[in-house]
């Protein structure tokens, strides 16, 4: 899939995840979209975007990855809101 298609339009999901105000958000996003819409590109794009990295495997298990990571800042973030 990609982030960019052929008619230079930004991949939607992207767009949204970057978009999202906070990372309870974001994983909402993570978990509504199909898995057969990541791609590589995307997890990393994802990733970099929060200031992780997300290590080489299957598709799967990087989208797995990403969930638990953006999981574990929804957390934090949400502990600190309450201070």
């Amino acid at each position: 899939m990609g982030n960019v298609y052929e008619d230079g339009e930004i991949n939607p999901i992207l767009l949204e995840f970057l978009d999202a105000d906070c990372f309870e958000d974001k994983y909402k996003i993570l978990v509504a979209t199909p898995i057969m819409d990541f791609d590589n590109l995307l997890i990393d794009n994802m990733a970099s975007s929060i200031d992780v990295v997300i290590e080489d495997g299957e598709i799967e298990d990087r989208v797995q990855d990403l969930k638990n990571c953006v999981r574990t800042r929804s957390r934090y973030e949400t502990m600190r809101l309450r201070r």
